[in-house]
């Protein structure tokens, strides 16, 4: 029998028992699907209820360290929940537009990386008295 997880704190990386526990949020499957933080999410959401954002923008917007929100983004961007644009300007030069994946597409691709992961456990399981 599996022990009763530790309860989840804003700030915690979770586990997956915490995960399947009665306390986990859509944040906390957010969080532990990507690996982000509370201000990764926070921009995420920020992103959903906006639009569009220049990252400097953003950063003044939330009252956040410009060098930390570009980082984020980056972050963001690298595991595919959010979308650069570039926008070229009329007097040349050009300028990076983050967009959010909508809500709807985010739990499609969940949806997708927990049926893969399900199979893996499968696959491992199966595997698991021969020894690790």
């Amino acid at each position: 029998m599996l022990k009763t997880p530790a309860p989840i704190r804003k700030g915690d990386s979770l586990n997956l028992q915490q995960l399947i526990s009665d306390q986990a949020t859509c944040t906390d499957l957010l969080k532990c699907a990507f690996s982000l933080s509370d201000v990764e999410v926070e921009i995420y959401k920020y992103l959903i209820d906006a639009g569009p954002q220049r990252a400097d923008r953003l950063a003044e917007d939330m009252g956040r360290n410009p060098s930390s929100v570009y980082r984020s983004l980056q972050k963001m961007v690298s595991c595919g929940i959010v979308i650069k644009e570039t926008k070229n300007l009329d007097t040349g030069g050009a300028f990076n537009l983050y967009r959010a994946k909508s809500r709807s597409q985010l739990k499609d691709e969940l949806k997708g990386c927990m049926d893969a992961m399900m199979r893996k456990v499968d696959e491992l399981l199966d595997d698991f008295e021969e020894g690790f």
